[in-house]
């Protein structure tokens, strides 16, 4: 299947915990890791680090490492959809806060800014309750070191 768009996925590691989001304002989505679709002439890795920053509000990383690229389908409005995923890792040194607000100040979809809530969890804990398949490639940053 022709992939219906291009996407990054950011697994951001800090202390043995993985950087997760809800959206407070839509409680019926489900939690998720940073990312977003890639732009036309833009390459996966400026993607991913355009996207981290974008959405976290933290200071560019100085290495993104791409981890996997999956094609992940699912239905929508009756309609199958077609991603094809790229999964970098991001292991973050120094101090963070354990929790955090930011708002995406430009969604892919156009419209008002969306608030992030943003919080760590271990890997374990963070698997059974990412939603979209987003926790399709966390077994891979157990070969991936940490700074």
């Amino acid at each position: 299947m022709r992939p219906d768009a291009h996407k990054v996925l950011i697994y951001a590691t800090w202390q043995e915990q993985l950087l997760v989001f809800d959206e407070p304002d839509f409680p019926d989505v489900d939690l998720q890791v940073p990312g977003g679709t890639i732009e036309p002439g833009e390459s996966p890795q400026d993607a991913a680090l355009r996207e981290f920053v974008e959405e976290t509000g933290l200071a560019p990383p100085e290495r993104l490492v791409h981890l996997f690229t999956q094609d992940y389908s699912f239905l929508k409005d009756g309609r199958a959809i077609c991603h094809r995923r790229h999964y970098f890792h991001v292991a973050l040194a120094g101090e963070h806060r354990q929790t955090w607000l930011h708002q995406e100040m430009t969604p892919f979809g156009g419209g008002e800014p969306i608030r992030f809530h943003f919080f760590w969890l271990g890997f374990d804990e963070a698997a059974p309750r990412l939603g979209y398949g987003m926790q399709d490639a966390l077994h891979l940053l157990r070969d991936c070191p940490s700074p």
